[in-house]
């Protein structure tokens, strides 16, 4: 790396972003709709969103297998048929499975919207969810469970999430739990799904070259198909705000890099410190000059990338840390994590490294703003935590006036050595020698002993 990156100056004025201006409009009970009109390009996009997830679901993987099962047709029309006629119109639908939250998003021409609509409304209101499109999906989402096991940085997760709070449904990915996922029937699906639609609030976003009565009246025809009843989502067990410190190792037996994984409690989105949390966590592991890979990979040589984000889950928000190493390299590059983590806690942040951060978070915006996709995408993640559609607005123009005066407390409350929770993936003998300094190891049985 050319040192002149490390050193050059920076711009003192930040780029400024335009955040396009989300139309609320009256929709029916238990909804929330918005639209962005777009008459430049000749296209629409739909986002419909619903706020539980994986995490909600009385069995591991049962809200991925329902939602994929409305791909898999209509009462009225097969999956080949139902796909046939999306492709004839040009149009995508993609699903999208959360621990807190599901989406589905359609792009297509505007010119066919009116065929378009008329499909999702009946994908919604009338899926077939039958038992042999199922049993297919079934088999596709256990295969891709016992992949997922042998990732050590997802096993890593894992791990981190059952030393934390073992019981919590949060420990299993959208995907769930191969035993779980083999078991899970088509009834199951039916049941779930509507269930899955009683819950508020619903979203529906639109953007494009759309009129607004022609949404509202689409929105009518598919509430009417829904259930009528609604409730709140309910609430899924705190993850704890403080934890003993121990180190969780989950055997991955021959991996010539191992996974780290470790977290810090965090504010959530609506508590005080979020901003500051979210901008010193880009600066800890949030980009390529970020302190963390800074050290890691350009000083020590240890890894291609580490990185930090922030996870603002409903039920506890987390800074995850994650990277990948060479096995023998694990243990020196966990001391590492942790004292860039304790110096971020006990050194002030200089104007610079501040100024630098800002702009990262700001060049990430203009990108997001370039399609309708991207501003969607960008309102919906906070829309469905129960935010206003303000709020993400008001939480960059917060961002962009921050300080290193302002920062400088959340720093010290967040960034603490022995706050960090610490979970490893790989040959769990080298690990446990290399690790055994840095707190009582626990030992976390694997998620598929099949695999």
């Amino acid at each position: 790396m050319r040192p002149e990156l490390y050193t050059a100056p920076l711009q003192k004025t930040l780029p400024e972003v335009t955040f396009p201006s989300l139309q609320p409009i009256s929709a029916p009970s238990g909804w929330q709709l918005y639209v962005l009109t777009d008459t430049t390009v000749p296209l629409v996009v739909l986002q419909l969103l619903l706020p539980v997830g994986s995490a909600h679901a009385p069995q591991p993987g049962l809200t991925q297998l329902t939602m994929r099962g409305l791909l898999c047709g209509t009462h009225r029309l097969s999956a080949d048929e139902f796909h046939r006629r999306l492709e004839r119109h040009g149009a995508m639908v993609s699903l999208r499975v959360g621990r807190d939250s599901c989406a589905l998003a359609c792009v297509c021409l505007s010119s066919a919207l009116p065929e378009v609509g008329e499909l999702l409304r009946e994908m919604l209101a009338e899926p077939a969810l039958a038992d042999e499109e199922l049993q297919r999906e079934q088999q596709r989402q256990y295969a891709a469970l016992l992949e997922w096991c042998q990732e050590p940085d997802a096993l890593a997760e894992y791990a981190l999430f059952s030393a934390l709070a073992p019981e919590h449904p949060y420990r299993y990915l959208p995907l769930g739990a191969p035993s779980v996922v083999a078991a899970l029937t088509a009834e199951e699906c039916r049941q779930w799904y509507a269930t899955l639609l009683r819950f508020r609030p619903r979203l529906c976003l639109v953007g494009g070259a759309v009129e607004v009565e022609s949404i509202v009246q689409w929105l009518d025809r598919l509430h009417c198909c829904l259930p009528a009843a609604t409730e709140s989502v309910p609430a899924l067990p705190q993850l704890p705000s403080r934890w003993e410190h121990t180190v969780a190792l989950i055997h991955k037996p021959g991996a010539v890099q191992s996974a780290v994984a470790m977290a810090l409690p965090a504010p959530s989105l609506t508590e005080e410190g979020y901003a500051e949390a979210l901008l010193l966590t880009m600066l800890l592991g949030g980009y390529f000059l970020s302190r963390l890979n800074r050290r890691l990979r350009e000083q020590e040589g240890l890894s291609y990338g580490v990185g930090a984000t922030m996870a603002p889950l409903r039920a506890g928000a987390l800074i995850l840390i994650t990277g990948a190493f060479d096995t023998p390299q694990v243990g020196r590059a966990c001391q590492i994590i942790l004292q860039e983590v304790e110096r971020l806690g006990t050194e002030p942040l200089e104007q610079e490294e501040l100024q630098r951060g800002l702009r990262v978070v700001s060049g990430a915006l203009l990108r997001q703003m370039v399609t309708l996709e991207g501003v969607l995408s960008f309102y919906g993640g906070f829309l469905v935590q129960g935010v206003s559609p303000e709020f993400p607005v008001q939480l960059f123009a917060r961002l962009r006036t921050l300080t290193p005066e302002a920062v400088w407390p959340v720093q010290q409350r967040l960034f603490r050595a022995e706050r960090v929770a610490l979970a490893l993936s790989g040959p769990i003998e080298e690990l446990r020698y290399q690790v055994a300094s840095l707190g009582r190891a626990v030992e976390i049985a694997p998620p598929c002993p099949e695999a």
